[in-house]
């Protein structure tokens, strides 16, 4: 197997014919061409139209097939192609399965190219050629002749194998886009068979996996910063309010861990008289 044959394979393609087998072509055409304008159609001229007519027609109907055909695999291409516009949205939105992305989109590429290619041929397949056929000029010229069935049959033959090669161009186009569409189909199926085949083998997607446990620590600042932690003695020597009120404990509380007494509280400050009823000492009556 050499690599020409590896690669249609791979990928179907339309190889162009060499110069040799052009001039084969070429030197068939013509004797073609000259064997139908050398026979004579003068044993039964009724039958000889028949069979040329037959001909034409049978080759009308290729033509009818391929582009039909191609219709057909247009409107499959053109559901298609929201799938793969869909594949790729879940691919870079990370919502597909347990499969690599890598292997995804090198599938994904395969299965776009593919179709790609089946597109474009049965493009070409629909494009408008040249085709000849015996019109209602060669009709009317036919029957000014001694022979007009002769005459068209004649017409007939010739005009058929002029368009021969355009028809098998288009056979030919649509053999191609079958071979790319049936590839694109076991594309997508190895598509959709990448989540399941990873999934067995053990991968898992980042949704998949179970949640670890995380551990949050808070931290809560006061506004104020504690106070330092004194020792008995020294607590004993001053006051919470800084005032000299609180009492002091001997070393007799200290060492048989009695009860300590509150300390009193400070005594009202005199009350001077702001009234003119009361004595003295008002200071409105100096």
């Amino acid at each position: 197997m050499n690599w020409r044959r590896a690669l249609d394979l791979v990928f179907p393609y339309i190889e162009a014919l060499t110069p040799a087998q052009k001039e084969d072509e070429r030197q068939r055409y013509d004797r073609d061409i000259a064997a139908i304008e050398a026979a004579d159609y003068t044993a039964n001229d009724q039958r000889a139209l028949d069979e040329a007519q037959k001909v034409s027609a049978a080759e009308n109907e290729r033509v009818r097939t391929a582009e039909g055909k191609a219709t057909t695999y247009l409107a499959v291409l053109a559901a298609l192609v929201p799938v793969i516009i869909t594949l790729q949205a879940a691919n870079w939105e990370k919502k597909a399965g347990p499969a690599p992305d890598a292997a995804r989109l090198v599938v994904l590429a395969v299965a776009t190219v593919y179709v790609a290619a089946a597109g474009f041929h049965a493009f070409k397949t629909l494009q408008v050629q040249g085709f000849q056929r015996v019109g209602e000029a060669e009709i009317a010229a036919a029957w000014q002749t001694p022979s007009p069935l002769r005459k068209l049959t004649r017409g007939t033959l010739l005009a058929t194998r002029r368009s021969r090669d355009a028809v098998n161009a288009k056979i030919t186009r649509i053999r191609v886009t079958h071979e790319h569409l049936l590839r694109a189909f076991g594309t997508f199926v190895l598509l959709l068979l990448l989540d399941p085949l990873f999934y067995a083998m053990g991968f898992r997607s980042a949704a998949q996996e179970p949640a670890k446990p995380q551990i949050v620590v808070v931290e809560r600042y006061r506004s104020t910063p504690p106070a330092p932690k004194l020792p008995l003695a020294a607590a004993s020597k001053a006051s919470p309010t800084g005032s000299s009120t609180a009492p002091r404990l001997t070393d007799g509380q200290l060492k048989t861990n009695q009860a300590i007494p509150p300390p009193k509280p400070a005594p009202p400050s005199a009350r001077k008289p702001e009234c003119p009823d009361h004595t003295g000492e008002c200071p409105r009556r100096k």
